[in-house]
């Protein structure tokens, strides 16, 4: 993607048409890539916040777009992650206000899934994705996500710090299977103990 976006100084055809199904208002023709980097914020109670984002475009007006590649298929497996996705997005939002002073446009996950049929290998619209060189093809779905406050963020990983700073676990919520699959899993360890 970011040599494609360098060579001919726009994104594929392909990938633009998907960012403008979920972002309308933005114009995905004329964005600059940024190189990313690893970026870090420390914070006065101890901890510091890290992230490098796969990839961020800059528009002409300076604002810029992150996204971040999976490349899987967006299955429930995956939508249970994206919490957990949308607060990485999250973290990479902040760092770039933070430290390079941007403000963020949006911010999507996209999601590359490998297409393995036969006929979906024979596709001629797979040779203009690739530029004539045969090699796996994918759908490309985006999904948008939010933008938090710098508020929002700064809470959650007060809370995170909080929380791994205790000496005793937090309770679990009500009907969480994460915290169920746990103590199900502390109850077996520690019978093998006894």
């Amino acid at each position: 993607m970011g040599t494609h976006l360098q060579q001919t100084g726009s994104l594929p055809s392909w990938l633009i048409s998907e960012l403008g199904i979920s972002f309308s208002s933005l114009d995905f023709h004329r964005v600059q890539p940024i190189t990313p980097e690893r970026w870090q914020v420390d914070f006065d109670e101890g901890f510091s916040l890290v992230g490098e984002p796969d990839a961020i475009w800059e528009f002409p007006d300076g604002r810029w777009f992150i996204a971040d590649y999976k490349m899987a298929s967006l299955s429930q497996a995956q939508e249970r992650l994206l919490p957990l996705y949308q607060t990485q997005l999250n973290v990479y939002a902040y760092l770039a206000e933070q430290l390079q002073k941007r403000h963020i446009a949006g911010l999507a996950l996209v999601y590359f899934e490998p297409e393995s049929s036969d006929q979906a290998l024979a596709d001629h619209d797979l040779f203009r994705r690739t530029q004539g060189q045969l090699i796996l093809g994918f759908r490309c779905t985006v999904v948008p996500v939010e933008v938090k406050t710098a508020d929002w963020l700064e809470t959650l990983c007060g809370r995170v710090f909080e929380i791994l700073s205790s000496p005793n676990p937090p309770k679990g919520r009500q009907g969480c299977q994460g915290c169920q699959a746990m103590a199900e899993w502390l109850t077996k360890i520690q019978s093998h103990f006894l």
